[in-house]
């Protein structure tokens, strides 16, 4: 059940790198000798919240003097040799080809006269050879522009380039000024910005699991004016939910916990648009909703749902943050160590699987049906303790994270580390992600940027 399509009608077509990416392709192209440089993206592509997008996976560098040469009709170009290679890679891998150069400038891009004239001339060739999307891509430090041949023929422009870090920086060919003021939210905008306050407006956010935590999370990202909720759970809320359940009352419980989600999330931004779907997060509905999205918060606990969000993470480049609580008592009532957690994950920068956050026994159990689930446990589940405060703590941790990264306002763009609480001893700790080189979902020879391919 949905109030509207999960797809609005498309603004144009995206590009989305990997952070760890685009750090090298900056590296590359923005050199200390402040010349011009070249490298190949070969990329996937799905859908989007937006319109379709190409999803970066691999970065092919032109080295200066053999895959870069001075070029006959303009400065340099792409060796033959090299773009040879790299299309019969995009062709075997059936992935997008993208040929990409810097220019200098700051905030406003476009492509030369003479690049133009090179593409007319290569580019339905190597579209033959490919039989997928080519094209160029040109940036600056702060803009980026693309022409993309696709394989019906036509041609489209690159509407933005999005590298969600831990800014989510968002380039486009030049400054957009068609920016209006939300009065409603004039406090907040002052710190933000207009722009900022308009980025927030523009996304699909999903959340999954909308019990303690992610009813919080609802509320606030309504009342920060996020444009378009996706709402997913299949459960229903009883008498045991309401003193956690945020606006809950006492006449709700049996009521979807979706459709009091929603009910909060408008009285909260009446203009918001919500997407329901009161389904587990490993159904087909809900796997596709989360592959367009902007970001998705998971504050569901089960392996699956952990196994599909990360999936989401790394196939379709969405970031993600995780927020979990857990408060541990023992059969004489003893209270452990309470842990308040928000993690961030990023697309290939470490994933759930390789931070062993996914039990892949587990996860078996939890792809079966809930009679089958209960019967495949030798210890039947007990409802962990759960108090709104904690929820509160982590919740509001992560949204602090998802704030300032849209917004463009964290201090250090490559600091995706999560953050333990340990309420009773009053401490606050980083934790950075690993990474396993051969993750089979993060790296580039898994499934990173692979889109549904």
């Amino acid at each position: 059940m949905a109030d509207r399509p999960v797809n609005p009608p498309a603004s144009g077509w995206s590009l989305t790198l990997p952070p760890r990416l685009w750090a090298d392709l900056s590296r590359h192209l923005f050199s200390e000798d402040g010349d011009e440089h070249g490298a190949v993206i070969l990329a996937g592509h799905t859908t989007g919240p937006r319109g379709p997008r190409l999803l970066g996976r691999e970065l092919i560098i032109a080295a200066d003097g053999t895959g870069y040469v001075p070029g006959h009709a303009g400065y340099r170009a792409l060796a033959p040799d090299f773009v040879r290679d790299a299309a019969i890679r995009a062709r075997d891998e059936k992935l997008a080809y993208l040929a990409v150069h810097n220019h200098s400038g700051t905030s406003t891009v476009t492509f030369s006269s003479i690049d133009m004239a090179s593409h007319e001339r290569g580019y339905p060739a190597l579209r033959q050879i490919t039989s997928q999307i080519v094209g160029g891509l040109v940036v600056t430090t702060q803009a980026a522009a693309g022409d993309l041949w696709l394989p019906d023929g036509s041609r489209a422009d690159l509407a933005e380039t999005v590298i969600p870090a831990g800014n989510l920086i968002r380039l486009h060919p030049r400054p957009d000024g068609r920016v209006t003021r939300d009065r409603l939210r004039d406090r907040q905008a002052r710190l933000f910005g207009d722009q900022g306050q308009a980025a927030l407006r523009r996304l699909r956010v999903a959340i999954a699991g909308l019990g303690g935590v992610g009813s919080i999370v609802v509320e606030l990202l309504a009342r920060l004016g996020v444009g378009e909720l996706i709402l997913i759970d299949d459960d229903t809320a009883d008498a045991t939910n309401l003193a956690r359940l945020l606006a809950a009352g006492p006449s709700d419980p049996g009521e979807p916990k979706t459709a009091l989600a929603a009910r909060n999330a408008r009285r909260a931004n009446p203009d918001i648009r919500i997407v329901i779907i009161p389904e587990r997060v490993q159904s087909i509905t809900t796997r596709d909703a989360l592959k367009s999205c902007d970001w998705i918060f998971l504050a569901a606990d089960s392996n699956a749902a952990r196994h599909w969000v990360n999936a989401a993470v790394q196939q379709y480049l969405i970031p993600a943050t995780q927020i979990g609580i857990k408060i541990p008592v023992d059969a004489n009532g003893d209270v452990g160590q309470i842990h308040a957690v928000t993690r961030l994950f990023m697309p290939g920068d470490g994933c759930m699987w390789c931070n062993q956050l996914i039990d892949p026994t587990e996860l078996a159990i939890d792809m079966h049906p809930t009679g089958e689930r209960e019967a495949a446990r030798y210890v039947p589940g007990v409802p962990a303790p759960s108090v709104i405060t904690l929820n509160a703590l982590a919740a509001a941790e992560g949204m602090n994270q998802f704030m300032l990264a849209v917004t463009g306002l964290h201090a250090d763009d490559t600091d995706t580390m999560s953050v333990l609480h340990l309420p009773r001893r009053r401490q606050r700790t980083l934790q950075a992600h690993r990474q396993d080189p051969a993750c089979s979902w993060c790296s580039p020879s898994g499934l990173l940027g692979r889109g549904g391919a």
